[in-house]
């Protein structure tokens, strides 16, 4: 069977660190042109290497994946990592994990299922952090990135290891024990219940457990270095008429609080995403978070969910938001500015594309619900627009009036954005005009619609029924197939 991971070895940059929102004059790698090869810092005697773990979206498997605009932007970063960062004298190691997203079998009805229910969802938590604790070494630094679920595993991966710390091989032994109870605890009102989840955990969440002393080994006020995330989205992304609600239950995103042992927080959001079901989950600051000097960095940007988080054939506005991360990470990461310039074919001058809209296809079904904009000077969120917002040609009303009134919450351009913006490589005329793209989009997705039908309805004569099982004492039972209630409610509701 097909690995669902694949590994790449690369590493990050440390730097001094910076107030919010930090002015990163000295960032001399971000004023390089975009075709630069080499990023510039500061020689500093090292001994440690970085483990960064890049965590993919629903369906999304860049591994397998034929064309390269159908890579997400994790795939992107992660292959924008460099093997080891020269910049410090002995080159800092960086190890990257790149891990495809929820609903990637190879099994076409399976793939659906698992992307629809968030059936390995856990596995995926799991395993990510199976990776770090396996490579970490006391003094390493850790990252996490991740795109739409991929970027719930990445946050929950970044809570566990506030949690507990990062275990070592034989402490690991009792991870999955670890993973129920803490599901638990953040799940239940009831006291008893809490009582026992701290019972288990009570020998890996204290202060001074393994675990904990390991992570922050080195003196270091934060046990992870950056959590980066693109449209991080709450319960499991997907429309409740495609999800079984036993599985909503146990993967849904209970903790928005930022923990105070990530030093950095990076948050792209879609402005033009109205699927209730795909709401974002931003973070909140602590004021523990802040009294650390802790980084908090939110930025709202022209698109819908995947066009943040990238996958389409048509990508100006992801590779935006693509520019806003490497610029926000170029000091504490060693990346490939020449790969990372051949991925830019834009269709549009920079940040015009017209958003793609959200409710095409299967999602169609999908409540609507316009997300609440961000709030001016908010120390708790600490959330911006992005200024390739004003180069829509239809802008949200709201939006348009919030920029008007409050233009300190327009982002500044780091410097390698602004690189970015002058040396876009748009060429009129080169690709596919606006409206015959998005023709051509909600063609194919209407077509895959009609193939999801397909499969259900193939799907539902073998378990429209009910099934016969035995109990212990070898009785038969007769149990009504959830799948296949599930499977009648989706036809039902799509039409057939």
């Amino acid at each position: 069977m097909r690995s669902d991971t694949e590994f790449l070895s690369t590493a990050p940059l440390g730097s001094p660190k910076e107030s919010d929102p930090p002015p990163l004059e000295a960032r001399r790698s971000a004023t390089l042109p975009v075709d630069a090869v080499e990023q510039t810092g500061a020689p500093k005697t090292t001994s440690y290497k970085r483990i960064i773990v890049c965590c993919d979206g629903t369906w999304q498997d860049g591994i397998v994946k034929k064309h390269r605009w159908q890579y997400s932007n994790v795939l992107k970063l992660a292959r924008c990592l460099n093997h080891e960062d020269t910049r410090h004298d002995p080159p800092i190691p960086q190890i990257v994990f790149y891990q495809s997203g929820v609903g990637t079998e190879t099994n076409t009805a399976a793939t659906w299922l698992e992307g629809a229910t968030g059936e390995t969802l856990g596995d995926k938590v799991q395993d990510a952090y199976a990776f770090i604790s396996q490579n970490f070494q006391p003094g390493d630094e850790v990252f996490c990135f991740g795109f739409s679920r991929g970027a719930y595993t990445a946050r929950m991966v970044a809570a566990f290891v506030g949690e507990i710390g990062i275990l070592d091989k034989s402490q690991m032994d009792h991870f999955a024990d670890i993973f129920v109870a803490f599901q638990k605890r953040g799940k239940t009102d009831d006291p008893q219940v809490k009582a026992e989840c701290q019972k288990i955990l009570a020998p890996f969440n204290a202060g001074n457990s393994k675990g904990i002393v390991r992570a922050n080994a080195a003196g270091r006020l934060f046990s992870l270095k950056c959590v980066g995330v693109f449209d991080t989205v709450g319960a499991l992304g997907l429309p409740k008429e495609l999800t079984m609600m036993t599985a909503q239950s146990i993967f849904g995103f209970n903790d928005t609080l930022l923990g105070p042992h990530i030093d950095r927080a990076l948050h792209a959001l879609a402005l033009n995403e109205t699927r209730a079901d795909f709401n974002c989950t931003k973070f909140q600051q602590t004021p523990e978070g802040q009294s650390k000097g802790q980084i908090l960095r939110q930025c709202w940007f022209a698109g819908s969910h995947s066009d943040i988080g990238g996958g389409w054939e048509y990508h100006d506005l992801s590779d935006v938001t693509l520019s806003w991360m490497a610029a926000n990470i170029d000091d504490i990461l060693s990346l490939d500015l020449e790969y990372l310039n051949t991925l830019f074919n834009p269709n549009s001058p920079w940040g015009a594309q017209l958003p793609h809209n959200p409710k095409t296809g299967v999602f169609t079904l999908a409540e609507t619900l316009n997300r609440e904009l961000p709030k001016p000077n908010d120390l708790i969120t600490h959330e911006t627009i992005h200024p390739s917002v004003r180069r829509q040609k239809v802008m949200i009303p709201a939006v348009e009036q919030l920029l008007k009134d409050h233009p300190e919450i327009e982002w500044k351009l780091l410097p390698f954005e602004e690189a970015v913006e002058k040396t876009w490589p748009f060429i009129p005329g080169r690709n596919v005009p606006a409206g015959q793209e998005a023709m051509d989009e909600v063609e194919a997705q209407t077509s895959e619609e009609k193939t999801l039908k397909s499969m259900a309805k193939t799907a539902l004569e073998p378990v429209h029924k009910t099934t016969t099982l035995h109990e212990e004492g070898g009785r038969p039972v007769n149990v009504r197939s959830t799948s296949g209630s599930w499977l009648r409610a989706l036809l039902g509701r799509t039409g057939k």
